[in-house]
């Protein structure tokens, strides 16, 4: 009985011995296939990784070359705009003025058309300026709201007056974005409201930076989503490009908007 149980001890004992072999070889096979599951996925995780950075340098370097072609393009069109047509334009109002004083009395179609042409020499170059470059890298927020200011209440159908700090801590790129924020802003009011006159203020406040346009229009209901269009749409969006809000209060006394920035610390 002993000897049958001894036997039977140790054909046991074999069989545990078989499985906890058998199942720790399955075991090793299965962390085995799992580990070059994860391999593969790893390479091919670093693969897609490195296509797309790849595809994001190309990208780059496109569009890099696409900027400096645009830059180039722009700056000989400023160019041409300066030296040859501003010149053409220039010639052309001198020979009217010289015109205008050899006459007695002037012709009112002269005198307007001297006018017109002096009118666009200066739209002229205010879009010279603009298209280019070098003058885009050192844009002025206060010294473009001023420029408009002069513009508008020289053509004596609205007033504009502004109000700023010296300076502003904002980089040029940033400058011409907000300017083009306040811009489409005036230009709402000159077109939609049938305003008179137009406030613009600027003012710093801890590390923010506020710039309000007020007029004294009609105003309209800012709830209205129809009537708010793609202007006040791309202004919100480029506000929050830099971080910032464009808000609107309007009732029939005019329209206020306020367009918010964080500033920088440099």
């Amino acid at each position: 009985f002993n000897y049958l149980h001894r036997n039977f001890m140790d054909s046991l004992f074999q069989e545990i011995i078989i499985i906890v072999i058998g199942s720790a070889f399955f075991l090793l096979v299965a962390v085995g296939i799992i580990i070059l599951i994860l391999v593969y996925q790893k390479r091919q995780l670093r693969y897609i990784l490195e296509k797309a950075e790849l595809k994001n340098q190309f990208q780059h370097e496109l569009m890099k070359t696409r900027l400096e072609a645009r830059d180039e393009t722009l700056n000989k069109i400023s160019k041409e705009l300066h030296d040859n047509i501003g010149q053409l334009l220039s010639s052309s109002l001198v020979l009217i003025s010289v015109t205008e004083r050899e006459l007695k009395e002037p012709n009112e179609t002269l005198q307007m058309a001297g006018e017109g042409l002096s009118k666009a020499i200066q739209e002229l170059r205010a879009l010279s300026k603009s298209l280019n470059t070098q003058w885009l890298e050192k844009f002025s927020l206060f010294e473009n709201l001023n420029a408009e200011a002069a513009r508008l209440n020289a053509s004596k159908e609205f007033t504009m007056s502004v109000s700023h700090p010296e300076t502003i801590s904002l980089s040029a790129d940033q400058q011409l974005m907000l300017f083009r924020i306040v811009q489409e802003a005036f230009q709402n009011s000159l077109k939609h409201s049938r305003a008179n006159h137009i406030q613009i203020k600027a003012e710093q406040i801890g590390k923010e930076f506020y710039i309000a346009v007020k007029d004294d229009g009609s105003g309209f209901d800012v709830t209205d989503t129809v009537k708010q269009g793609l202007g006040m749409t791309n202004m919100r969006n480029r506000a929050a490009l830099m971080g910032g809000s464009a808000s609107w209060k309007s009732d029939e006394t005019g329209t206020d908007v306020l367009i918010q920035l964080p500033l920088s610390d440099k």
